[in-house]
């Protein structure tokens, strides 16, 4: 039986991941890194603005060393309450208590047994915590695709536009070459200024691949860590609880 408790993610939560992923490729700011440190299992006595179970959930599952955009992904996988995050909450205060990690894990099912069992645990990794990554690398597939569109389309639309404009132009000045030397000295400038909003339009295209492209292969080794995280997660619950 899996935990029952639903809580509706906002509507807005794709587009603040995609606000905090986007800046991947600037450097991390201070805030930003305190929260990532916290959500890579920190000191227990450290404070944070982050949810309890965001911080325990980190705590617990952090074997390596998280980026800012994984930190991020791992707090909205982890935002729904389920039976695994109240497992990872009793986990927190045991760390600078109990150092064995298989008794710190017992003693803080221990706390737990009462409502939850180890079959439900497992569970809401595999049918909440999976599901909800999958979600989110949907919803940011679709924003990139959005970027895409929006960010390179115009200017794929007018480098079109201007290569059509390019061939007609020299296509004229073929036509007139004999008769309008004057005309053909007017097309051919027209042209030379077309080359060079090509030029400008088609490197723009360039630059924008190549960062968008560098987010999605950020996004792709975040999500990737995050599952296997989620995978240690589960084996250990297993491993020590079953």
């Amino acid at each position: 039986m899996t935990d029952t408790k639903d809580t509706e993610q906002a509507a807005g939560i794709g587009s603040q991941l995609w606000g905090a992923l986007k800046n991947a490729l600037t450097e991390e700011d201070p805030v930003a890194a305190a929260r990532r440190a916290k959500l890579q299992g920190g000191n227990a006595g450290a404070t944070s603005n982050a949810s309890p179970a965001s911080e325990s959930a980190g705590s617990a599952l952090s074997p390596v060393p998280m980026s800012a955009m994984a930190s991020a992904l791992l707090e909205q996988v982890l935002a729904k309450a389920t039976a695994y995050t109240a497992l990872t909450e009793k986990l927190t205060p045991l760390e600078s208590i109990i150092v064995d990690e298989r008794t710190r894990y017992q003693a803080a099912y221990a706390l737990i047994r009462g409502s939850r069992s180890v079959e439900q645990v497992v569970q809401s990794i595999d049918m909440q915590h999976m599901p909800a990554l999958e979600a989110e690398a949907g919803r940011f597939a679709s924003q990139l695709q959005e970027k895409e569109r929006t960010e390179i389309g115009a200017r794929s639309a007018e480098s079109q536009a201007l290569t059509a404009n390019i061939d007609a132009a020299m296509q004229q000045a073929a036509r007139l070459r004999e008769d309008l030397e004057t005309r053909l000295a007017q097309i051919e400038t027209a042209v030379a200024h077309d080359r060079e909003r090509l030029a400008v339009i088609t490197q723009e295209i360039e630059v924008k691949r190549r960062e968008l492209a560098g987010v999605q292969q950020q996004f792709d080794a975040a999500a990737k860590t995050v599952r296997a995280a989620l995978v240690r997660g589960k084996e250990t619950v297993v491993r020590y609880l079953a």
